[in-house]
Order: C-alpha cells, then sequence, then structure tokens
C-alpha cells in the first residue's frame, strides 16, 4: 500500500479511473492550507503595515512552485514533501519578518503565541473595543469627507489618527514628524520653532498612522522608500486647514512628517512683521514698475512665507504674476504657478526664461540654485519686471556679498537691485501669561533704555497642592503663542547704487550705508519687538545666536493633553 505513494499521481489505470483520488485529495488539502495561509497574509500585511502587493508575490509564487512540484516530480511522496517544505520556507520567511514589525505580545507561532493559545483558546480573550470618535473633521486629497471605518482594523488606525492629529492642534504644532525608533515611534512636534518631543507610539501604532494618512492623503501604499508629497483637510469648529502629509524611506523604517499650514498661508506683508517705517519703505518700493527684491535670511527663517505674503500683497487681477518654483508650498488664488520639472534639456534658467520672455508684471522665484537663473533675474529686474528672489543669507550685506558672486558682474546688480530684506523668526509672548518687570538699571544702560522701561516675560512656573504645574491654556506653559518675523530692510536708491558698483568690499558698502542711515542692524529692529511687549529680550537672544529662530534639539516638554 505504502509503495503506491512512490508512484507518479497519473498512471495507468489499473480500474476505471486514471489517478489515485487519496494522492490526489491529500494535493487538495496542500493547497487549502496554503489558501488560507495566503489570505491571512494578505489582511496581515495590512495589520503590521508592510509591503503588501510584494508578500502576495511571494506567496503566490511560493504555491505556485509547490503545486508545479507535487505535480511534474514523477515520485509522488516526494513531490509532495517538497512541496509541503518551499511553503513552509516561505511561511517561515514571512512570520519572522513580521514578527520583527510588531510588539512581543502580537507575534505568531512563537512561545509566547503558543502560551496564548493555551490560556485564551484558538479564539483568544476579546479584545475590549475602544471607543471611536470624531475628533477632529477629515476630508481626504480629493476634499471627500471622511467617516468612522467599520473594518476592525481601519477603525483602530482612524481612532489612531484622531488622537494624534487633535494634540498636534490643541498643541498648536506647525509640525509632526513620526520616526520609526526600534520597537517605537518617535514623536516629535515643532511648536512656534521649537523642537518638542512627546509621548512616543508603538512601532505598530505609529506605523498604523502612517498608513492611513498615506491612503487617505492619496500616496501610494507599496512606495516605502521614495519620498511622497500629498495632503488632506482638518477641520476644528469652524477653522479649516490644510495638512502636508510628506513620508520617506529611512534605515530604520518609514518616516511620517504632517506640516499644518496656519494662518501664514494667507498673510499679506502687512501681517509679517515690518515695523510702520519699514512697512511704508516697501510698499513704495512694490509700487515701482521693476527692480529686484531680494528677500533673505537663513533657513527656516520664514522666506518662503514673506515671498507668498509679497504675492497676495499684489492684484493679481491688474497684473500679470508668475511663479516658478521647485516646489510647491501652497496655492495662491489668481497666480500662475509653474512647478519646475528636470529634463535632458530643461533647466530652471530656460523656463525663468521662457517666462521673462512672455513679459510678466511680476516674476516670483522662491529659491534659486542656478548661477544662470541669477543673472537672468537681475537682468530682468533692471529693465522690464519686478522680481521677487528668496535667498539665504545671514545679513542684507552677506545677501548682497553672494548675489553678486552669483552674478560675476557688479554692474547689473547695482542697476537691477531696488531692495533687500533679511529676516528672523521670534516667538510672540502669551497674551494671556506674560508678565511684566522692570530690568535692572545696568542691562538697561546696556540697552539704551530709560530708566523706567518696562519689558514683558514668560511667567514664573506655578504649582497646585499637589504638586502639579497650572498650566495656561492658551499657551500650554510655553509663555509664547505663534512667531513673528523681524526684519532689516535695505532700499537702494540711485547713490547707494553708486556704491555698489563701486564699493572694493561689502565692508566699504556696509559702512557707507550705515553711517547714510539706510539700514539699522538686525538686533536694533528686534528691539522694538521687545519694548511693545511682543517678544522678550531672552527670546531675541536665542534666536539672534541660534542664527534660524529654533534650537538644534527637541527639548523634552511633557504636558497633558485635555481630555474631551
Amino acid at each position: 500500500m505504502l509503495l503506491a505513494y512512490f508512484t507518479p499521481l497519473a498512471q495507468l489505470p489499473q480500474g476505471d479511473l486514471y489517478f489515485d483520488p487519496l494522492k490526489l485529495a491529500l494535493i487538495a488539502v496542500v493547497f487549502v492550507l496554503w489558501a488560507l495561509f495566503a489570505q491571512w497574509v494578505d489582511k496581515d500585511t495590512i495589520a503590521v503595515n508592510t509591503f503588501r502587493i510584494l508578500w502576495n508575490l511571494v506567496v503566490m509564487s511560493g504555491g505556485a512552485v509547490a503545486v508545479a512540484v507535487a505535480l511534474l516530480v514523477p515520485n509522488f511522496l516526494i513531490g509532495i514533501l517538497s512541496a509541503v517544505v518551499v511553503n513552509l520556507v516561505v511561511m517561515i520567511t514571512y512570520v519572522v519578518h513580521r514578527n520583527g514589525l510588531v510588539q512581543p505580545q502580537d507575534t505568531v507561532l512563537t512561545l509566547a503565541h503558543l502560551q496564548r493559545i493555551k490560556e485564551q483558546g484558538l479564539a483568544g480573550k476579546k479584545k475590549q473595543a475602544k471607543e471611536v470618535k470624531e475628533r477632529v473633521r477629515l476630508r481626504d486629497a480629493n476634499e471627500r469627507p471622511i467617516g468612522i471605518p467599520t473594518d476592525e482594523i481601519e477603525r483602530e488606525q482612524y481612532r489612531l489618527c484622531q488622537d494624534l492629529l487633535f494634540d498636534v492642534f490643541w498643541r498648536r504644532a506647525a509640525i509632526a514628524d513620526l520616526t520609526p525608533a526600534g520597537q517605537a515611534t518617535k514623536i516629535t512636534y515643532l511648536i512656534d520653532g521649537v523642537p518638542t518631543e512627546q509621548d512616543g507610539l508603538a512601532r505598530a501604532e505609529g506605523e498604523a498612522v502612517l498608513l492611513y494618512l498615506k491612503r487617505i492623503a492619496g500616496l501610494n501604499l507599496e512606495e516605502r522608500r521614495k519620498p511622497q508629497r500629498g495632503k488632506i483637510t482638518v477641520a476644528m469648529g469652524e477653522n479649516r486647514t490644510t495638512v502636508v502629509t510628506q513620508t520617506s524611506g529611512s534605515t530604520a523604517g518609514e518616516r511620517l512628517r504632517l506640516r499644518v499650514i496656519g494662518p501664514e498661508g494667507s498673510h499679506k506683508v502687512k501681517d509679517l512683521g515690518f515695523t510702520p517705517e519699514q512697512l511704508e519703505a516697501v510698499r513704495q518700493v512694490m509700487e515701482s514698475p521693476r527692480g529686484l527684491m531680494l528677500l533673505t535670511g537663513p533657513a527656516a527663517s520664514g522666506i518662503t512665507t514673506s515671498i507668498y505674503s509679497f504675492v497676495r500683497s499684489h492684484d493679481a487681477f491688474l497684473q500679470n504674476i508668475q511663479l516658478l518654483e521647485y516646489e510647491r508650498e501652497v496655492e495662491v488664488n489668481n497666480v500662475t504657478q509653474h512647478l519646475f520639472a528636470p529634463g535632458e534639456e530643461k533647466t530652471f534658467t530656460s523656463d525663468l526664461l521662457k517666462l521673462i520672455r512672455s513679459d510678466p508684471d511680476i516674476l516670483v522665484c522662491p529659491e534659486m540654485r542656478e548661477r544662470e537663473a541669477c543673472t537672468l533675474a537681475t537682468k530682468a529686474g533692471g529693465e522690464k519686471a519686478k522680481v521677487y528672489v528668496g535667498f539665504v543669507a545671514n545679513d542684507v550685506f552677506d545677501a548682497i556679498r553672494k548675489w553678486t558672486a552669483m552674478v560675476g558682474d557688479r554692474a547689473p546688480v547695482a542697476k537691477g537691485l531696488a531692495m533687500v530684506t533679511n529676516q528672523r523668526l521670534v516667538r510672540k509672548l502669551c497674551s494671556e501669561c506674560k508678565q511684566p518687570y522692570r530690568p535692572d538699571a545696568g542691562t538697561l544702560r546696556k540697552l539704551n533704555m530709560p530708566p523706567d522701561t518696562v519689558l514683558h516675560r514668560t511667567p514664573e512656573p506655578q504649582y497646585d497642592k499637589h504638586g502639579n504645574p497650572i498650566l495656561c491654556q492658551a499657551c500650554q506653559g510655553t509663555g509664547y503663542v505663534g512667531r513673528i518675523a523681524v526684519f532689516q530692510v535695505f532700499v537702494i536708491n540711485d547713490e547707494l547704487r553708486k556704491i555698489v558698483r563701486s564699493a572694493k568690499t561689502i565692508a566699504e558698502l556696509q559702512a557707507y550705508a550705515t553711517k547714510a542711515g539706510a539700514v539699522r542692524a538686525l538686533q536694533t529692529e528686534a528691539m522694538h519687538k521687545v519694548l511693545d511687549g511682543t517678544t522678550s529680550i531672552q527670546e531675541i537672544v536665542r534666536v539672534m545666536r541660534q542664527g534660524n529662530g529654533a534650537t538644534s534639539a527637541p527639548v523634552a516638554q511633557p504636558r497633558p493633553a485635555p481630555q474631551t
């Protein structure tokens, strides 16, 4: 009887059948077990947020190979055992992979799993369903409303996203970074320009949030390495806010960044932080028919926000405004925005040249990376259009030095340049809890202030009778709410153009402009914000020292979230 299993499945008939029914039944059992495993893998890849299509292909390929081996190997017993081995190899490979992505209590086919089965049975204890409620209203990339899902897995993903997004908005975070770190997901918020570490999530929970947000943002779920960018809309009360969703691969896993487009998404020039004197000078330059305006600052100092604010301050119905961008940060109504896409014979300079030849009234480039493009923008500003360019520099004179080096000739720079600004972002003191104080006489003398000057600062920490901190609900205990820009403004007149053209060094230009009162130091301009109570001396010192207005390392500030 046993020898019959060493013969092929198909053979010369000994009776009415051309095959052995028992052999065929054995193959069917192996196939059904494989099918159940394949179905589980398809669902499990979603739950653990791994490569669903890839693993489905691996399992399908393994099943096809197993069937081929079982049918084609002449010796049936060897063939069926080989088919079982192929499927076991695929199964073990997947199980090892998925167990590395989850917490120990969620692993399968391990000693801990067997112990759970022994204690709870095959079905396991039914998990108590967590309450799922809508804390913020969501819309996907196509502006379709997102309701509470009915699927159990999606409901949990939805709940985690609701908790995260509500916390992001309650704490006023402009950016939320979710970074995989071993078996956990690290969460860092950027609140008023300061990175702040928050309580993290389990790795599986972090990946559930990532997967759900990718889906509703219209991103490719299978792409886990290349950067992707989408958007969703989040509403709290009557306020609707766009949240840019960005993902990228890393050696530790896929990262997620959420960037909240706050009020700065609708700012105009008057909202940026210019002093009244500066604003008047800026508006006069904006009304001129041509000229090059360099809007500069260190990285992450709000240059892009300033660029868009200048664009919104022009009448897009009466003027032909053209933007050329490497990346589109926000949409500007009634303005033509061109997104640069590199090609074999296509450069940013060639695209810029086409726009200049179309005779725009205003030409805007939030970023410049090519020397030839700088030369074109300078020439256009001097001859035919108003040109705004974003540029990284430490102050207005550093900006002129770098720009002249990019163009390679001082003559066109002197002819085209109309204004240079440099900026920093400073945090605004919380209007609800800021405290007035009178600095000591020595400090006031150093700051050249009257002896009766009253300034403001963040409040001293307060605690309840149990020793818990009492937090201001407006600022969540940081002492600051929002940011505003501090500007250095240098308007170039005809006399200064001669100096720009003839000066042998930037120091010579700086000495002349300072003596003539054409420009003041950024620190001097920043003190206006201290005197009127907008910010504190400590904040000005921090920003000027840091350069870009943000600390170099995250600050751990655990604070309880509100219960709703």
